[in-house]
């Protein structure tokens, strides 16, 4: 298979599998890898996601940043599907669901409400708005404005 860049104005340079099929979108190398939304870029990587406009998945493995402003800069499995400026900046199995929710790395966290923070850890989660788990293991914080350290 090759690389297809669907609109005059994405780029697809390298990799192969790729795609480009949003305005302005670009996937520069990797595998299987797709930027859909317009303005949306892949940097590498192996089957990437990048579907919400102005959206960007860095590298790593099976990533998916489908909010709009919404970035996963590495790891694998890791999905930015708020519905403005989500982040998941790397680790595993990691979610940033809502708008201005961050996970900084981990494994199995989930920041699930607006302006939510997983900062690290395992299978912890800040399913309040505003509310932010420092680390640890199997960590909720529910509640506005809570904060597990």
């Amino acid at each position: 298979g090759g690389n297809t860049a669907e609109l005059p104005n994405s780029t697809v340079s390298g990799g192969l599998d790729n795609t480009a099929s949003g305005f302005y979108s670009t996937v520069s190398g990797g595998r299987g890898s797709t930027a859909s939304g317009p303005n949306s870029t892949v940097s590498g990587g192996y089957f990437l996601t990048a579907s919400g406009f102005y959206s960007t998945v860095s590298g790593g493995r099976l990533n998916t940043a489908s909010g709009s402003y919404s970035t996963v800069s590495g790891g694998r499995e890791n999905t930015a599907a708020g519905a403005n400026e989500s982040t998941v900046s790397g680790g595993g199995d990691n979610r940033a669901m809502q708008t201005g929710s961050t996970v900084s790395g981990g494994r199995g966290n989930t920041a699930s409400e607006p302006d939510s923070t997983v900062s690290g850890g395992l299978n912890n989660t800040a399913s309040g708005s505003y509310s932010t788990v420092s680390g640890g293991e199997n960590n909720t914080a529910s509640g506005r404005e809570q904060h597990v350290p």
